[in-house]
């Protein structure tokens, strides 16, 4: 037998067997197609079962991009991680989200504070007095008084109180006596003009429930940033997975062909060029495989910063066994023109910044209304009718009166109002210049949805390309067509194609999700 006939013999078997590992490992027998796009190892018999539930259930419009899965059978598999499990433990354990919610109690605590302006005040007031007599000089005069005072301070501005008081012996100015029963006073002091309905301790409580307004606005922004990041750490750990499994995969078949090729280099069937060629192979993709070991693990510490237990500690980092299977994802699929007006007027009317940007507008036009309620001048009117009883009382009293004060000039009142003014100003201009960008966004990811969309259709035909063309190399390599050299070539196109789609998903799925989140839709 020649050398070239042993030669071609050797590479059909050895061709044969490759062709059978690789049809059984990357696509489905007999076919050219894609079994899962972006998935190296077919699926078994519970994943295809798991696949066709997920794929009834997701029946319908796909918009929300939130596969249902069947409830997990005693004893299965651990179920993979959902984006939207990782979006509730951000809810509910991640501790920078806590602490916005602790920022919204202290908000809380601060409109209390702001409340107690307009709680009751009890005084209560004693005084004894010995002094020199003011009609006979050197001669002792003695007193004692007792006062007792409610007052009541309503939102309005007007003030109620209830006093009594009890003045014995001497009585000294400004005090006057009463009678041996004590006087018992209910008055009102209503503001007439300056403070009536709007004052400092009224315009302070609302703000102060603006300020709650605006602690809840905080931790949705939190919210919704926590979620962004996450998103992106989470389809970058599922793309770095599937990378690895096309790694292994590339390995695994260096290392069958390297020991097959070897067997037949000691028997003097092959030259031992073609042993150190497999050889060289295997190493190659050894370090290609430590290279994919280690995105994966960077993106598994990267994805456990937003996973977190009840005490505030930090999960461990998500197990590669939990990664979503490429045959449970849906489909990529573009974005109408529907959906984004739709999105559009979802965002415009749930996004935190705008609705921030409504609140303190709210406030300062608290400021420019107390700030032109300083301009007015103060007219008080008070009336305070009693009763003095006892042994020495004179019946029914009577205290009455107007305070009046005005300021000769309103700098001070003026600056206040030029202040508020310019910063609604300012606040319409944010507002203007935030729709703009929100509208941007939108339109932005969408148009990034689309085109990733397209280049997802163009590599996975590629990656058809690729394994019809591997195929066919093997079968070259079969008839003594070709070299191992360029089945190895052609295996690495079609890895190198397999990861382009993998991170073609991976950056459609980032996009989707980055635009539910940017029209509140989770």
């Amino acid at each position: 037998m020649t050398a070239t006939k042993m030669t071609n013999r050797l590479g059909r078997r050895l061709a044969a067997g490759i062709g059978l590992w690789i049809t059984g490992a990357w696509i489905s027998p007999g076919s050219a197609q894609i079994a899962a796009p972006g998935i190296v190892q077919s699926p078994s018999d519970d994943e295809r079962r798991l696949a066709s539930a997920v794929a009834r259930a997701a029946a319908g419009p796909q918009s929300g991009r939130r596969p249902s899965l069947p409830a997990p059978r005693p004893g299965s598999p651990s179920p993979p991680l959902l984006l939207e499990r990782v979006f509730q433990i951000i809810d509910d354990q991640h501790p920078k989200l806590r602490g916005s919610v602790v920022e919204r109690q202290v908000a809380t605590a601060k409109r209390i504070e702001k409340q107690g302006a307009f709680d009751p005040i009890l005084s209560v007031t004693t005084d004894y007095l010995r002094y020199n007599s003011s009609s006979k000089r050197g001669q002792v005069s003695e007193a004692f008084g007792i006062g007792t005072e409610v007052n009541f301070l309503t939102r309005s501005g007007i003030k109620f109180f209830a006093a009594s008081s009890l003045n014995l012996g001497a009585t000294k100015s400004p005090l006057s006596a009463t009678g041996d029963a004590g006087e018992y006073v209910f008055g009102l002091k209503v503001p007439l003009f300056r403070d009536f309905r709007v004052n400092e301790k009224s315009v302070g409580e609302r703000q102060a429930f603006l300020g709650e307004s605006q602690a809840d606005i905080a931790v949705a922004q939190t919210r919704l940033e926590l979620f962004r990041k996450a998103a992106d750490d989470y389809w970058d750990w599922v793309a770095a997975k599937r990378r690895l499994d096309v790694a292994r995969n590339l390995l695994d078949i260096a290392q069958i062909r390297n020991e097959a090729i070897r067997q037949r280099a000691t028997a003097g069937d092959l030259p031992p060029i073609d042993a150190v060629e497999a050889e060289q192979e295997v190493q190659r993709r050894q370090a290609a495989l430590a290279k994919a070991e280690r995105d994966f693990q960077k993106a598994q510490f990267k994805l456990s910063l937003s996973l977190w237990l009840d005490d505030v500690t930090a999960q461990a980092p998500p197990d590669e066994s939990v990664v979503l299977d490429a045959s449970l994802q849906l489909e990529p699929s573009e974005v109408l023109p529907a959906e984004i007006t739709d999105g559009i007027a979802l965002a415009l009317q749930r996004r935190p910044e705008l609705q921030l940007i409504a609140v303190l507008k709210d406030t300062t036009r608290l400021d420019l209304d107390l700030a032109r309620n300083q301009r007015r001048p103060v007219l008080d009117f008070a009336i305070a009718p009693g009763r003095d009883v006892g042994p020495g009382g004179i019946g029914a009293t009577l205290k009455t009166g107007f305070i009046f004060e005005l300021p000769l000039r309103q700098r001070t009142a003026d600056g206040r109002i030029a202040q508020a003014q310019l910063k609604l100003q300012k606040l319409d201009l944010e507002e203007r210049t935030l729709r703009q960008q929100i509208a941007t966004e939108i339109n932005d990811l969408a148009s990034a949805i689309n085109l990733t969309w397209q280049r997802y259709l163009a590599t996975k035909r590629e990656l058809e390309s690729a394994i019809v063309l591997e195929r066919g190399e093997n079968q070259r390599f079969l008839l003594g067509d070709s070299s191992l050299f360029l089945v190895n070539q052609r295996e690495r196109a079609t890895a190198e194609a397999r990861n382009k789609l993998i991170d073609v998903q991976a950056e459609y799925e980032q996009a989707r999700a980055a635009l539910r989140l940017a029209t509140m839709q989770f």
